[in-house]
């Protein structure tokens, strides 16, 4: 590819109209990192406040691509855009038995880990564009050199629920669904704030902690996290709500005992293929057992390997949000699909 349409692709995609700061009004009413109209979307750098991600013009949009984050892929079956996902990274991992189906009669590619991508299998799928996400002071390698367009897909980074989940209505635009994108974000969102009504008529607000610690260090999600807020909304309060990160931050034990041990309810992830219980957990680190949640009995745990908490609640909070105030407040009864009781 030569150097005037690598200037192209680079003009098309990042400077539209010499954007340098967020503009103000557009249509989005959540999202706190994403600016979008009919014309253009532009993200603003979740690391630095004030400056600008990249900027994309929407009157292209997109037919053949790469989808690295496995919960924009579902998401674009949910959209009806699965045969625009050329390929995908990691499909092991994914549960979606559509894409699961395409990945196994070769309807879609297999690219390798996201971190380390097969550059010569993307370059002979000949995408439109590669869907990425986006890192603090971490470039994109290889990728970077192909003279393919980059999507920066900085949802994760947002502050709440349905700030995250909103970004849809800029996947949408980037396939030309901008109608069903729209139709269903305000379907979640209805569903989301009504369920958040229904928990705020609570007196009840139990203490809330989340995971385990990885090798010496235990990382915390900020105090100004989606997973955080979401606690707040099903009517509880997260014991690192403090913390003005909305990412995760890396805490030794004994800051985490400190501020954790009291917490009525502990939520955590299960990446293995074991049954994880109490006595695995002591047994793993015996202090765990001095939290008030393990002593009581108020330990839930997630088996990411074994339903689609990853894939599913990025795009579906009110899915989560229902589940959490069923764990938070028993009296009420919503649908749980994630979270079990530890045994």
């Amino acid at each position: 590819m030569n150097n005037k349409v690598l200037i192209a692709i680079t003009l098309f995609l990042t400077a539209c109209n010499g954007i340098s700061q967020m503009p103000e009004g557009g249509i989005t009413k959540y999202a706190d990192h994403l600016y979008l109209d009919d014309s253009q979307a532009v993200l603003e750098n979740p690391w630095k406040e004030g400056s600008i991600l990249n900027s994309y013009s929407l009157e292209k949009t997109y037919s053949h691509v790469i989808v690295m984050p496995n919960s924009i892929a579902r998401l674009m079956v949910e959209l009806d855009l699965q045969e625009c996902i050329a390929g995908v990274c990691e499909s092991e991992y994914i549960m979606d038995s559509t894409i699961c189906a395409m990945v196994a009669d070769g309807r879609i590619a297999d690219c390798g880990n996201s971190m380390y991508p097969n550059i010569e299998k993307i370059m002979a799928l000949k995408p439109d564009a590669i869907l990425v996400n986006p890192f603090e002071e971490t470039g994109y390698g290889q990728l970077e050199k192909m003279g393919i367009p980059l999507i920066e897909c900085a949802d994760y980074m947002e502050t709440s629920p349905l700030g995250r989940a909103e970004w849809m209505r800029f996947y949408g635009r980037l396939f030309g669904v901008a109608g069903k994108a729209d139709i269903l974000f305000n379907s979640i969102a209805e569903q989301y704030l009504s369920l958040k009504d229904t928990a705020a008529r609570t007196s009840d607000r139990p203490k809330v902690m989340l995971d385990t610690k990885s090798g010496s260090a235990w990382y915390v999600a900020g105090g100004t996290s989606t997973i955080s807020r979401m606690i707040s909304d099903a009517g509880a309060n997260y014991a690192f709500n403090d913390n003005d990160r909305s990412g995760s931050a890396p805490l030794s034990f004994e800051t985490v005992f400190e501020k954790a041990q009291d917490s009525d309810i502990w939520l955590l992830k299960n990446s293995t293929a074991s049954e994880l219980t109490y006595e695995l957990l002591e047994s793993d680190f015996r202090s765990y057992s001095e939290f008030k949640a393990f002593k009581e009995r108020k330990i839930w745990v997630c088996d990411v390997y074994k339903v689609p908490y990853f894939e599913m609640t990025s795009f579906h909070p009110e899915l989560l949000l229902g589940e959490f105030i069923s764990i938070f407040h028993p009296e009420m009864s919503f649908e749980r699909q994630f979270y079990h009781e530890m045994n």
